[in-house]
């Protein structure tokens, strides 16, 4: 496992990956930077307006898609040559390949989170120069939002594992929070929120925002089910991932 794990962080150092991995969450902060400037009458709770600001469009798109691209950037290169021969054979079993692929995507998205806090802090001292301190919460909510993502980065590994294309499991993602947005903004929907993955990362990176009325906080009651639902649809998609592997890849 470890040669594999190994294996595939040293991909990650080749690839225009982490330029991903900063430009979305800095676009997030530039965004909630400049509306917050420009409504400071609206926006007048301080650090609580700031931080919501920016996780607003950052958690209902960019987050997601974000993560759509850096996985579809990490299995194109397999794609390429006799790649596919020589992944399959350093390994003898799939579970442990998929099982390094979703883990090591995982370390530029916990890199986009920390761009994210860091950013917004950086940004909320220097240049709108706000009064006191970030909550402690908006840094917690950033680091448990890379436990919450999980699920998607294993659900776009499979499409991106199955399809060549580049574009098309991006696409689907899309789509993905397209039907987040309605499963968290309506009543009737709220069920699916913690059956879309995309919809997951929404509610988690607005718990304690002002942004969504009834986004919940950082406690017991609200984390729990996020976290239940996440292991769930993560084991789900590594398993469906592996059978699709044996079937496919390995046949």
């Amino acid at each position: 496992m470890r040669l594999v794990f190994r294996a595939e962080l040293i991909k990650l150092k080749r690839s225009s990956i982490w330029l991903i991995a900063l430009a979305l969450p800095l676009l997030a902060v530039i965004t909630g930077t400049i509306n917050l400037a420009n409504n400071p009458d609206a926006l007048n709770a301080g650090w609580a307006s700031f931080t919501s600001q920016v996780t607003l469009f950052y958690s209902l798109l960019f987050y997601s898609m974000g993560i759509a691209l850096l996985t579809a950037t990490a299995w194109r290169m397999e794609h390429r040559g006799t790649n596919w021969n020589l992944l399959l054979t350093g390994t003898r079993r799939p579970a442990r390949l998929v099982l390094a692929k979703v883990v090591v995507i995982a370390v530029p998205v916990a890199f986009m989170q920390l761009v994210l806090v860091g950013g917004t802090v950086g940004s909320g001292v220097v240049v709108l120069r706000l009064d006191g301190a970030v909550s402690w919460q908006f840094a917690a909510v950033g680091a448990l939002s890379v436990i919450v993502a999980l699920p998607l980065i294993a659900f776009q590994s499979m499409l991106s594992m199955l399809l060549k294309s580049f574009a098309v499991p991006v696409a689907i993602c899309l789509l993905g929070c397209v039907a987040s947005i309605a499963a968290v903004t309506s009543d009737a929907l709220h069920p699916l929120s913690y059956a879309l993955p995309q919809a997951l990362n929404t509610r988690t990176l607005n718990l304690g925002s002002t942004a969504f009325a009834g986004s919940g906080g950082l406690t017991g009651a609200d984390v729990a089910p996020l976290l239940g639902a996440a292991l769930v649809l993560t084991a789900t998609a590594i398993g469906l991932t592996t059978v699709a592997m044996r079937v496919i890849k390995l046949r």
